[in-house]
Formats: structure tokens, sequence, C-alpha cells
């Protein structure tokens, strides 16, 4: 069974007692704190021409994201005000849902694990966060390095 921790604004421990009912704040400690999205670039899975648009990647890069007990504050869509952590670990076939192992836009397999290599991926599995709140995952390539895919883009964090 995977340990739980209970963080408080990223610093402080709580025990489970002392939670309301009701509130879903269990969080992977190496996920804690504030994350700076660094860059963004065109996933393997986007079709070329479909993803030409650069205007939410350019809104994204250089703004904050922080996981905190009773919330993610951030840029539209990462935020969320009630989140229910869950954390998981992903082979390269998994991450971002699935889209590295989706066969190519002329049906031809890709290979998932020299993809994950490519964006930093040096294990076998790798930690992945998910906050309840979207369908964005956040995976944990290294202590300071977070990456999510979103709408066709690849996009890089890590702690400023």
């Amino acid at each position: 069974m995977a340990q739980i921790r209970f963080i408080f604004l990223g610093v402080a421990m709580m025990p489970l007692a002392a939670m309301p009912a009701g509130t879903a704040v269990a969080q992977d400690a190496a996920f804690a704190g504030r994350w700076q999205i660094a860059g963004a670039a065109l996933a393997p899975w986007a079709v070329p021409g479909r993803s030409d648009d650069k205007s939410e990647a350019n809104r994204l890069v250089g703004r904050s994201v922080t996981f905190a007990a009773r919330s993610v504050t951030g840029p539209s869509p990462l935020a969320c005000g009630k989140p229910r952590y869950e954390t998981h670990d992903d082979a390269p076939d998994m991450l971002f849902q699935g889209g590295l192992a989706e066969p190519d836009d002329k049906g031809n397999p890709r290979d998932a694990e020299a993809l994950a290599r490519g964006i930093g991926m040096t294990t076998k599995t790798v930690r992945t966060l998910e906050t309840g709140c979207s369908q964005v995952a956040f995976h944990r390539l290294a202590a300071d390095t977070l990456v999510f895919g979103l709408n066709d883009r690849i996009y890089t964090m890590h702690r400023p």
C-alpha cells in the first residue's frame, strides 16, 4: 500500500483525524508546492497543421502552479478548488493518457519507450499525480521536473 502523506500548504503535516469529513487532501509530498511551467513542445501524437496555434502555450509558459492540500492554484485548466489527489506509477505507454503509444496519423506504431526517453524519462516508470479536477495528469520525470500533456503539446514544469 502506498504511503499517503497529508500536506497543508506544502509545509505542515496534518493527521487524518484533524481533517474535515469529505475533504480529500492526500497528496504525494514530491509534488507539493510551487512549480513553474518552463516550456511547451508539440506532442508526438499531434497532427501536422492541426496544432499550429501557439496561443495556449504562450498563455501557460512562465506561469506557476501550486499543489496545496486544499487547492491547486494556477492558470486554467490546471487550477482547482477541491482536488482529489491520486498518485500512481506509469510506464511509457501510459503517459499522457496513452498518447505516446498511439499509432501515428498513418497507422504506424510508435515506440513509447523511445518517445518517453526523448522527453527525459530515465526510469521504467514515473510517478503520476492526478488532481481529479481535469483530465490533466502530471508525470514526475525527476525531483525537479514534471510534464503534462494538453491539447497536442507537452509542457515541462520545474521548481522555481
